[in-house]
Formats: structure tokens, sequence, C-alpha cells
């Protein structure tokens, strides 16, 4: 099914089912993760676009490319993210930045601007495996960041996340792939100052049909559940091979009822930020109808 197929299937019903449930305040709370909206580039537009989709909440960047620049942040600027929600009637609690460790340049200036604006959490970038390193080593340099991090989180106050992310690319390994090397390294960490952000999505791409092990092995540390879906096909480049493609919610394989059905087993009770990594439009009208379409799909198995 292309997008111009999809989006022809719409209703208006879906559109409404979609604004209705955010409007009842039922929980769990659905956010947003704003990259694929930066082509609104205002905050306030953004914000109030996913209001009318039916969202309780954004997820901003604070990148290069970005809502707001990080050569630009401030406390003053933090506030307006946080200003541009509330104005909308939506909720703004945690920012995507690009940095790694906790001790890196400009991390604790963010940070401390953020918390001060009444952000909760940040999301940074990935850590990746040495090809040259063992196993060991590897981790130690993994302990050393999130070591950081967890200095940078009691310092400032703001929650340091890390999302479990598939191999995209086979030359660079993430950690946190297969999540068991992730449960390692946040093993004794106070979940307080140290979250996951859990996404099935990319522990069904490298798990296959044992990717359920994993969610309570992090459990006590998952803050956010990253929402989206994909399927495998051929690896165009190599036919002896798969790869995932990400696809609209529901058109794909991740079994969201058995994740449901395992975090209330493990007492997980997060909030839900909803990624679009499929060929997202860039224009306002399907842009909205996927966006909604995507939150009436997940709210219809969450709840």
């Amino acid at each position: 099914m292309n997008r111009r197929e999809f989006i022809g299937g719409l209703t208006a019903t879906t559109m409404m089912s979609a604004t209705g449930l955010a409007a009842t305040g039922k929980d769990p709370e659905y956010y947003a993760f704003s990259r694929v909206f930066e082509f609104m580039k205002d905050p306030y537009k953004a914000a109030d676009f996913l209001k009318s989709c039916g969202y309780d909440g954004v997820e901003w960047t604070v990148r290069p490319g970005g809502f707001l620049d990080p050569k630009n942040v401030s406390v003053a600027t933090m506030k307006q993210l946080k200003d541009a929600a509330r104005k909308a009637g939506i909720k703004a609690e945690n920012i995507v930045v690009k940095f790694l460790r906790g001790d890196d340049p400009d991390a604790e200036r963010i940070a401390s601007a953020a918390k001060e604006a009444g952000f909760l959490s940040f999301r940074g970038g990935y850590f990746r495996y040495d090809r040259m390193k063992s196993h060991r080593e590897n981790m130690e340099v993994f302990k050393s960041g999130f070591d950081s991090l967890e200095n940078l989180a009691r310092k400032t106050g703001l929650k340091a996340c890390y999302q479990n992310h598939s191999t995209y690319n086979k030359k660079i390994p993430l950690l946190g792939s297969l999540v068991w090397d992730l449960a390692e390294v946040v093993r004794g960490r106070d979940p307080k100052y140290i979250g996951i952000q859990y996404d099935p999505m990319h522990v069904r791409a490298e798990g296959g049909p044992s990717w359920d092990h994993t969610l309570g092995a992090v459990a006590p540390w998952i803050d956010i559940v990253c929402l989206k879906d994909f399927h495998y096909i051929l690896d165009p480049s190599d036919q002896k091979d798969w790869k995932r493609e990400l696809v609209p919610a529901g058109q794909g394989i991740v079994d969201f009822a058995e994740v449901k059905r395992l975090m209330e087993l493990e007492g997980v009770k997060p909030r839900y930020t909803i990624h679009y990594d499929y060929d997202f439009p860039t224009d306002e009208p399907a842009a909205r109808k996927f966006a909604a379409s995507d939150l009436a799909h997940y709210r219809s198995i969450l709840g």
C-alpha cells in the first residue's frame, strides 16, 4: 500500500477517534517525536498541529536542524518550547539531543537549561561498538559513558535516557541492539537518574521471535516506550539477506498487544512517544492523516 492509497483509506472516524480519546485524559499519555514535523519550523505551529491530531504531548528536538539548535539553548529558549506546548494544551517533558556523554561539550549547559525550564528528561545519542576491541573492553567504555550521564543527571536533575536501537548499518553496531548488553550497563544504576526509552520495533528487528525476553530485563528503567512498526524485505543489495522497512502503524509485524501484556506483567506504566520513521509526508494535510491514524491505531491496542 503506497502513501496515496493509505491516505485515501483513512476516514473522518479515524481522525475523531484519535482526537476524542486524547480529550478524555485517559492514561497512558501519547507524545509525538517532533523530528518529522521540523518542516513546520515554528514550535508553536507544530504544537497546535499535534494538539489537533489528538496528542497529549510532544518530544522536542534540541539538536542541529531541530526545533532548537544547541548553540541557541538558554533557559529562555527552552521555556519557549515549554510555552509552545502549554499554549496548545499539550505537554513537553522530554527532549532529544545530539550529545552522547554527560561530559561532552555543552551537555551540562543544555541539561541545566532544560531542567530549569521544567523538562524532566533527555534522550541522547547512541554508543557504538568498536570492532577492534573485545566485548569486555567495549563494555568498559559504555559503562564509563553511562557513569558520565548519571553524573550529569544527578548534577542537573534532568534524567538521562537511552533508546535501544537496532543496528541499521552492519558497519556501525550499536549498544542496546539486543538489549541484554544495555541491561548489563544500567544494572545497579538509580532509575531516578538513568532511564531507557524502550523500542519494541528495534527489539523485534534484532531479536526476531525471541524479542519478548528483553523487556523484563530492563523493566525498572523503562521511562518511555517508543512506538513504530516495520516488516522485513529482501535487501536489494544482497538478495540472500533481509533488511527492515519502516511502515505506518498496523502495517508491520510488531506485536503491540504482547508488548502491553508484558508491560502489565512487569508493572511498567510508561508514557508513549510515537515515531514516524517511514516515508512520512511533509505537507500538512497528509501529515495530519498519518499522525492521527498512527495515534488511533496505538490507542486501540495499548489503551
